[in-house]
């Protein structure tokens, strides 16, 4: 749900439920690399959450998964 499942989202929707995996908003590689939000940050509240990406790029995609298990999602 693009633009929808934000963190603050993902907080309201944990307090419902602790143990329901929970989704970020679909986040293209482009976004990531030319947007000015912080698109990996979570805080250990959230989890289990799973991270979405979307893209055309298997490199830029990649490197991108990487990215998000470095940032523990």
């Amino acid at each position: 749900m693009l633009d929808w499942t934000d963190r603050h989202c993902r907080y309201f929707l944990r307090l419902l439920s602790r143990n329901t995996l929970l989704y970020t908003e679909m986040v293209t590689t482009g976004a990531i690399i030319h947007g000015k939000g912080d698109y990996l940050a979570y805080s250990e509240e959230e989890h289990p959450v799973a991270l979405q990406l979307g893209g055309s790029d298997p490199a830029a995609l990649a490197q991108w998964c990487k990215a998000g298990r470095s940032a523990r999602i």
